[in-house]
């Protein structure tokens, strides 16, 4: 989805805001809405949207057939059908225009989108369809071959222009002169003349050529591929032949460079990604046959975003080009290299033991760390990390020994760089790895098909007499293929760590507004409490998001107020101008924010009284515990205290039992929250 215009036609307005609100949800644009066929062209033509959907049935003179009719006849645009009819009349007027889609009310999202999504496709394809067949059509009206007529002796009748460039003679000068004194068709192939022997090689068929050598009379040798036909009498005796002639050096040498290209990295002459994998693949089939041993590198250059970002992109590929010499110049002739990535290498390291693989690796290290980076005065050390994998009849497919290899590098990398990781499967690191990398599929599957649950948990006011506001955090759960409940602590630290927090916070921002919404309109008690909601760090350099929530608040007309967002002090303190002016865009507009965790860092006091924060969430590991320690009762104490001084109010967190619940009280914290006091439970399911 590419943020696609959409123009929507339906005369009740309600279904029409309805629709807007879902497209848009989607990520598409509705550039306009129309209740009347002609106000609907005249908005086709105007706005220019990409898909137009179109109820049948509107008021005025034209319906939705006939201005449908209109839009793709004149302005070649796809349109999709919305209707609660399907008689067979109106079916048949309907297909009369060819829509792309055909929808019954009342809408269903799935079907909606999945229509959409396969007009546009289905649209541009043919719209791409279109321009090839006018670009092969322009081709083949400007082709020119050469065309050389002679008798049955080969003696020249007729020569066009094309052919003078190609022979380099003129037609009046070699007119009635034999075609074998002035041009020679080398086949290499076969090391002969196909006109040496006089008589060229013609049958009933035409003969022809390819890729074969001449030698013009400006003593050029050009390639060329062509045909040689007989020209035939009544009597099917032979008149002459037509020699068919056509230039094709440029194009073999422009083949011979794009062959080049689609199989080497540009900027450093190594092979590439897709020549690597086809090499892999011939070199796994191989061991199946052979049972010869290989070792694969995956090299990742450690810091290059330093250097690409202090110095530009010509310091960064000059970089590039340094690393690959390294590389080559530490392997056997036979051995393969590869750009694969950025600043990624690969090599496949033939008839190569583990113990020798390693051997090469650290060589490869040693000789980047012994030969500095240097651009323009400024001295930048040079370090890789390489994972190694060990080629066996047990790797399994390409597929899976360059995961293998990407998951020995990036836990090399993770070890703080210029460290040499060998690939085993037994090993825990990476079956915690690759569990990692399998959540990142799961989670976004559930991103795609909708499939997150909101539950909350109550944030209890511990004093009652001073009457503050009632509270709930927000919190998320994924629904497993299996329909298993997935908990945060099985996905979020891979989402964190693939940067998929962003998509779940807008998510769980979506629906926890509408699910707000829906509790109001059913008059149910937890509307009335401020909703918490989680936002991770990435989502405070997202500069688009304040605009996204403001936009779902007012969408589902609802008070600012009536909404906490908590930040952990972590994400706060590694972006805090972000996070500042993030926050304080939002509390203009009535949102409270709490942080998160406070106390994990402790570091935490100095930035406190920069960031505009209303509550303070005293980390959970200090609180579960200040009916047993007096340094956890301390801490709490001294954050509560220190909370209070600049006016913000607290929360305790993990509230397990009725000591910890009274000890908070003791010390003055203002909120409550743990399963003493509730366990996280749907948040549409249970009215409380």
């Amino acid at each position: 989805m590419n943020n696609e215009k959409i123009l929507i036609v339906e005369d009740e307005k309600i279904i029409a805001l309805d629709l807007q609100r879902r497209l848009e949800r989607f990520g598409y644009t509705v550039v306009g809405m129309a209740s009347e066929g002609e106000t609907a062209v005249e908005l086709a033509r105007q706005a220019g949207p990409d898909i137009v959907l179109m109820d049948i049935y509107l008021a005025g003179t034209m319906d939705g057939i006939d201005a449908a009719g209109i839009i793709r006849n004149q302005l070649g645009l796809p349109v999709i059908f919305l209707t609660a009819y399907t008689d067979e009349r109106t079916l048949e007027r309907a297909k009369e225009v060819e829509p792309y889609g055909y929808i019954l009310k009342p809408l269903k999202e799935r079907e909606l989108y999945t229509t959409i999504d396969i007009a546009l496709y289905k649209y541009g394809i043919e719209k791409r369809l279109r321009k090839q067949e006018r670009l092969f059509s322009a081709i083949l009206h400007s082709i020119n071959d050469g065309i050389v007529a002679t008798d049955m002796n080969l003696n020249i009748q007729f020569m066009n222009t094309v052919a003078e460039e190609i022979t380099g003679y003129r037609e009046e000068a070699v007119q009635g002169a034999c075609l074998t004194r002035i041009l020679t068709l080398f086949d290499p192939r076969t090391q002969k003349d196909l006109l040496g022997s006089g008589a060229p090689p013609v049958e009933e068929r035409p003969y022809f050529f390819h890729e074969v050598s001449i030698k013009n009379n400006l003593n050029q040798t050009i390639l060329v591929d062509g045909s040689i036909t007989r020209i035939h009498e009544k009597e099917n005796a032979t008149e002459g032949y037509l020699l068919a002639l056509r230039d094709i050096t440029e194009m073999k040498r422009m083949s011979e460079t794009i062959n080049y290209q689609a199989s080497h990295d540009i900027l450093t002459g190594l092979s590439n990604r897709e020549e690597l994998s086809f090499k892999l693949g011939e070199v796994l089939k191989n061991i199946q046959q052979t049972g010869d041993s290989h070792g694969l590198l995956i090299l990742d250059v450690d810091r290059f975003k330093a250097v690409n970002d202090t110095c530009g992109a010509l310091a960064g590929d000059e970089l590039l080009r340094q690393v690959a010499s390294h590389i080559q110049a530490n392997i056997q002739r036979n051995d393969i290299s590869a750009r694969i990535g950025g600043d990624e290498f690969a090599c496949i390291l033939m008839n190569c033991a583990v113990q020798d693989a390693f051997n090469v690796a650290k060589r490869l290290q040693e000789a980047a760390a012994n030969r500095k980076f240097i651009w323009q005065g400024t001295v930048f050390p040079v370090t890789m990390s390489i994972g190694i994998v060990p080629l066996t009849r047990e790797s399994g497919d390409i597929h899976a020994v360059l995961a293998a290899g990407d998951d020995a590098c990036h836990i090399a990398k993770e070890s703080g760089g210029n460290k040499i990781s060998i690939f085993q499967v037994e090993d825990t690191v990476f079956q915690r790895r690759r569990g990692e990398m399998e959540w990142i599929g799961k989670i976004n599957r559930a991103i795609d098909e909708n499939r997150f649950l909101l539950y909350y948990q109550p944030i209890v006011p511990l004093d009652p007499v001073k009457g503050y506001s009632k509270k709930i955090e927000i919190l998320i759960r994924l629904v497993n293929e299996d329909g298993g409940i997935a908990r945060p602590t099985d996905f979020i630290p891979s989402a964190e760590r693939y940067n998929l927090m962003p998509q779940i916070d807008r998510w769980v921002i979506e629906n926890a507004m509408r699910s707000f919404r829906t509790l109001q309109d059913r008059r149910n008690p937890l509307a009335d409490s401020i909703f918490s909601i989680n936002l991770s760090g990435p989502s405070l350099l997202d500069e688009t998001l304040v605009d996204k929530i403001l936009a779902t608040l007012a969408q589902y007309s609802l008070s600012a107020t009536s909404f906490c967002f908590e930040i952990t002090e972590t994400a706060a303190i590694q972006n805090l101008a972000y996070a500042t002016r993030f926050m304080k865009r939002l509390k203009e507009e009535g949102f409270t924010f709490a942080l998160d965790d406070f106390g994990s860092g402790f570091s935490s006091f100095g930035y406190l009284k920069n960031l505009p924060v209303d509550y303070l969430k005293i980390d959970g590991s200090f609180v579960q515990n200040i009916d047993e320690s007096l340094v956890s009762c301390t801490m709490v104490e001294s954050i509560n205290s220190v909370g209070h001084v600049m006016g913000l109010k607290t929360i305790g967190e993990f509230v397990k039992s009725d000591k910890i619940w009274k000890k908070l009280v003791e010390l003055g914290v203002d909120y409550g929250q743990g399963y003493i006091f509730a366990e996280p439970r749907p948040l549409l399911s249970d009215p409380v």
